[in-house]
């Protein structure tokens, strides 16, 4: 099952960050090729942390499995 993963290369001045839907099985060979591959466990909303409500929004991403898009 593909997982939501971010990946980060580094530019001349900046370093970016670009999410992706990838197979976890692959995460140790990317890494080992010198990728920067995380995955992505939780996602939430500023208005949601900003209302101190991060905790109980990260529960429902857990029962009801999604993930916000902003």
């Amino acid at each position: 099952m593909n997982k939501l993963m971010s990946v980060e290369v580094q530019g001349k001045k900046h370093k970016w960050s670009f999410e992706f839907y990838g197979d976890p099985k692959y995460l140790d060979e990317w890494r080992e090729d010198g990728l920067e591959v995380n995955e992505i466990i939780y996602t939430v909303p500023v208005s949601v942390a900003n209302a101190g409500l991060a905790s109980i929004w990260m529960k429902a991403q857990d029962i009801f499995n999604f993930r916000f898009k902003g």
